[in-house]
């Protein structure tokens, strides 16, 4: 018999009561398969990375256990499709690295970007967009202004500013020309 490590995530959004006995259950669930549970401790509670079952935070749970090789299937299999368990993992503990490791809390840079942000960045590239194309008209009214002060047509930066930025571009027509331009990357 070999010793395996289990690692099981249940949802947080359970009582103490029910996370208690979900962790029994698990334990039975081995013996039932003919494995020895032999020791099983509760990490704590923890962000997930992403939404799993619409759940945000779950209780990580491991389990040391040994069983034959030939029980790891059936219990993978009732693992997976246990209902209060989000996701497990099996590993051999001599391959799983010991029992030192550390948890660590998952810090979000952006997960949930909403319409509003996605916009916010768009705008920001199209004024970025915008002071560029602003600044070489600039620098062409100088060159204008240079060879002609008598004219009266050439327009000033304040006017090329106003008439660069009523150019604008809707959200879905945006999306084509960067579905076209990584296409023609590809």
């Amino acid at each position: 018999m070999r010793t395996y490590e289990l690692l099981y995530i249940i949802p947080a959004t359970l009582t103490d009561e029910e996370v208690g006995q979900t962790e029994s259950d698990i334990q039975a669930l081995v013996t039932k398969y003919g494995g020895t549970p032999k020791e099983s401790r509760r990490l704590g509670k923890f962000k997930l990375a992403y939404l799993i079952k619409k759940v945000r935070h779950g209780h990580y749970v491991l389990v040391y256990f040994e069983a034959e090789s030939d029980a790891i299937a059936k219990i993978n299999e009732a693992m997976r499709i246990h209902d209060r368990v989000l996701r497990h993992m099996i590993l051999r503990a001599d391959e799983a690295g010991g029992s030192e490791f550390n948890l660590v809390q998952f810090q979000e840079v952006v997960v949930d970007a909403g319409k509003d942000d996605r916009s916010k960045r768009r705008n920001a590239k199209d004024k970025t967009k915008v002071a560029d194309d602003v600044k070489e008209a600039a620098a062409l009214d100088e060159d204008s202004e240079k060879e002609s002060d008598d004219d009266e047509d050439v327009k000033k930066p304040e006017d090329v500013k106003e008439a660069v930025e009523e150019v604008k571009v809707s959200d879905e027509e945006l999306d084509r020309k960067i579905d076209a331009a990584l296409s023609e990357q590809a």
